[in-house]
């Protein structure tokens, strides 16, 4: 299991809610739960991404969530 905080995954600034997963699409999950339910502006601009722009989106996280500590 590995640990981010919204902000870190691309949240506002100011979120420190810790999300976590085992893998780095169950952690894009778990975010995309958490921005749907906090944060609505940053909701609207994820579902009008294109699944290109996800692709990408995926390819950038995914060195980052490999890089983080188990915990």
């Amino acid at each position: 299991m590995k640990q981010m905080t919204c902000a870190q995954m691309g949240g506002p600034a100011t979120c420190s809610v810790i999300i976590s997963g085992s893998t780095a699409e169950e952690m894009a999950k778990n975010g995309g739960i958490h921005v749907h339910q906090n944060h609505p502006e940053i909701a609207k601009q994820m579902d009008s991404m294109t699944p290109e722009d996800n692709e990408k989106w995926m390819a950038d996280f995914k060195p980052k969530f490999d890089a983080l500590p188990e915990m």
